[in-house]
């Protein structure tokens, strides 16, 4: 049991593809240029979260955000944070061994690190205001492919006619007869079935609605 989640808590956390700010370095430059729901869109596709070391740490992370309503609105409207993203809920994240990072002094923070706990600790200082991102991070293993997405809560967007891109099912069937085969090398008029992808499929979908600025949630399948 996790406890109770206060009014000032959400159980839900929310990792944004896109908000305002620089980038840390250790992000490759094909991602930087991505528009968030390009992101999105690729995370949807592979089924993977890629994490990289946030500013000041080494060890790559894949940061969230724990926004209830209002907080999710303030970060949207007033923080740049763009409405995109996946949401997964506490129980998967300290099940998977993230938590929530410490805001902390720079001289703490410097213990932190020098422990090699730096991961765990954001400074706060003049020119390290970001207490209202609410963090958690979830570390990734060195040399991983980042974190295998095998559920979430929920897919956050800011398009209600936005779609993911199509995926390979790795079902085959003949496009002249409709009938299934065994892939090309079987009959060269065999095409893999597309669809959209399964996290989409069965996931409550979130989209943000700007006049309200509020999200309307949908029913796993309901957009598809």
């Amino acid at each position: 049991m996790l406890g109770p989640i206060g009014p000032a808590q959400s159980d839900e956390l929310i990792h944004f593809t896109g908000k305002g700010g620089a980038f840390p370095a250790s992000v490759p430059e094909e991602i930087r240029r991505l528009q968030p729901q390009e992101r999105l869109d690729a995370i949807l596709a592979s089924a993977v979260l890629k994490g990289f070391p946030p500013f000041g740490a080494t060890r790559a992370c894949v940061c969230f955000s724990e926004s209830p309503p209002e907080h999710l609105a303030y970060l949207i409207t007033v923080c740049g944070f763009a409405p995109w993203g996946v949401v997964i809920t506490r129980g998967q994240m300290l099940g998977a061994g993230g938590g929530a990072v410490a805001y902390v002094p720079t001289q703490v923070r410097q213990d932190f690190a020098q422990a090699g706990l730096g991961h765990w600790a954001v400074r706060t200082d003049t020119d390290s205001m970001w207490m209202h991102e609410r963090e958690w991070r979830l570390p990734l293993r060195p040399g991983g492919e980042g974190a295998k997405l095998g559920g979430l809560a929920a897919i956050l967007i800011g398009d209600a006619a936005w779609r993911p891109s199509l995926v390979g099912t790795g079902n085959w069937v003949n496009r002249s007869t409709g009938e299934r085969c065994f892939g090309p090398d079987a009959d060269p008029y065999c095409e893999e079935v597309e669809d959209l992808p399964e996290l989409w499929q069965r996931s409550e979908i979130w989209v943000w609605d700007k006049a309200s600025q509020t999200v309307v949630r949908h029913a796993p399948g309901t957009l598809c």
